[in-house]
């Protein structure tokens, strides 16, 4: 419980919000849906600003991409006809598989799940680290200035204490995003870039049941054009991991045939860069163990899917 809470804002512009998230002498933080921020047993926040009418809830496609608000429920992303359709659908599923309780997801959000990082236990983050997503964050700045009106020569109306407003925005990508993001940065949204007709995705997950959270998940995607890999992105992570990219089995197949039978040696080639974290729920080893099984699964599914998608995207063509 927060048991020092002594504010609650409700703030109707972002301004507004990040004025408040700015104050030096009052610990502020953002309340999205709360199912991270409710639970925490922190003494040091005091006020808090709640989020719901900052109209960031929001699917939308422009020619930069799909554009996902930090205020969009788990649920909506469930339920969006266009992340059903984006890389197969493997944002739509992961969103899903982040809570398998509905009244949760109608309450988490995206820049929640992106703000609490790896404290979510959301399967979300290792789906978004293999679409190359962008992160838009915005920074608010306040100046106070005291305007005495005038001289006696030129006189002028007083205006004490006038507040000027600013702000400041920039694109971060997503595996920066820990790293990088700055004290009092307001989430806005997440920017993920088209992705070409011939390419699709897989995401999988082992947990102790089917409906406990991923003790290891996996997730890819995959281009393939005239028979060739364009693109791979592969991605692990799970309970109180970071998503970890394995690049260098990205690279040994990206150029190469798309081949299902060289996904295996690829695979071992890049596998030592994975070293998971044993804690109660698992041992590294196990994870390990699994991971590999979930590698080789994902990308076979993904090349497959592409292979079909390319062949049908060059029958259209002809």
């Amino acid at each position: 419980m927060l048991l020092n809470l002594l504010e609650y804002h409700w703030a109707e512009q972002i301004d507004d919000a990040l004025i408040l998230l700015s104050r030096p002498d009052t610990l502020t933080v953002p309340l999205a849906g709360g199912t991270y921020l409710l639970g925490l047993n922190d003494d040091t926040i005091q006020a808090v600003v709640d989020l719901r009418d900052l109209e960031l809830a929001y699917i939308s496609e422009d020619a930069q991409g799909v554009h996902i608000g930090a205020m969009t429920t788990l649920q909506g992303m469930a339920d969006s006809p266009v992340l059903k359709e984006l890389a197969t659908g493997i944002l739509s599923q992961a969103a899903r598989a982040s809570s398998f309780s509905r009244l949760i997801r109608n309450s988490a959000t995206l820049g929640g799940t992106l703000g609490a990082w790896t404290a979510s236990q959301a399967d979300l983050l290792t789906a978004l680290a293999v679409l190359d997503v962008e992160i838009l964050l915005r920074s608010g700045a306040k100046t106070q200035v005291n305007l005495s009106g005038g001289t006696p020569d030129h006189p002028g109306l007083a205006l004490p204490g006038v507040i000027f407003k600013g702000k400041q925005e920039r694109r971060v990508p997503f595996s920066a995003l820990n790293l990088e993001r700055r004290p009092h940065e307001l989430i806005i949204e997440a920017l993920i870039p088209h992705a070409a007709l011939a390419s699709s995705g897989s995401f999988m997950r082992v947990g102790r049941t089917r409906t406990d959270i991923a003790l290891i998940n996996a997730a890819a995607t995959v281009e393939v054009r005239d028979g060739i890999y364009q693109r791979v992105r592969l991605a692990l992570g799970g309970i109180n991991m970071e998503p970890i990219r394995l690049q260098s089995v990205e690279r040994q197949l990206q150029g190469q045939p798309a081949d299902v039978q060289l996904i295996a040696p690829a695979v071992q080639a890049g596998w030592q860069e994975f070293q998971p974290p044993s804690d109660f729920r698992a041992s590294s080893d196990y994870r390990r163990a699994s991971g590999l099984n979930l590698v080789y699964r994902v990308l076979e599914e993904a090349t497959n899917v592409a292979r079909w998608r390319g062949m049908v995207s060059s029958e259209g063509g002809m």
